[in-house]
């Protein structure tokens, strides 16, 4: 039991420090106000009243937006003017006419889009498999690897049919059948 008068003085120690910051919290809180403060006190029949206030628009040079052009994708960049060019290689098979058909000028005219394509006649001309093709209301007299309409191009006749480039697009047509390029 030796050890029981220091025990109570720690214990003596301990509540006073603890009773010190009791008390030090209690000054503390009587010098700063308490925290407590007036209520506020609306008066009976007395709404209160909220003002709003409106911003203008933002002032837009102009008062509208920039338009700008676009471009279409599949319109060429630049035009080449050929000047009526002649005496192009290759010409006269891709500007000849069927016998009763049109004569292209030229060397025959940029198709648009949209444009029908058809092989009107496929026949034997000395040896050499040859195409009649009407592109729009032109008819071309072609045989293989001629480029005809500006656009398209003849890879292969063989039998009632030709094989056709339309830029690098292939696609074939036999006699008779038609499509929009």
């Amino acid at each position: 039991m030796a050890g029981q008068p220091q025990d109570r003085k720690r214990l003596i120690v301990l509540g006073g420090v603890g009773g010190g910051l009791v008390l030090l919290l209690l000054v503390f809180r009587l010098v700063s106000g308490g925290g407590g403060g007036d209520p506020i006190v609306i008066p009976t029949g007395v709404v209160p009243t909220t003002t709003t206030t409106t911003v203008a628009p933002p002032d837009v040079p102009g008062d509208s937006f920039d338009v700008f052009a676009t471009k279409d994708p599949f319109a060429p960049v630049i035009q080449i003017d050929t000047g009526g060019a002649t005496g192009a290689s290759g010409a006269t098979g891709a500007t000849g006419t069927d016998g009763g058909g049109t004569t292209p000028s030229g060397g025959g005219t940029t198709p648009s889009a949209g444009t029908a394509v058809a092989v009107v006649d496929v026949f034997d001309q000395a040896g050499t498999a040859t195409a009649v093709i009407r592109v729009g209301s032109t008819v071309y007299t072609v045989t293989a690897g001629e480029t005809f309409a500006t656009s398209y191009q003849v890879v292969s006749i063989s039998g009632t049919c030709a094989q056709l480039l339309y830029g690098d697009s292939p696609f074939q047509l036999c006699k008779g059948e038609e499509v929009i390029k």
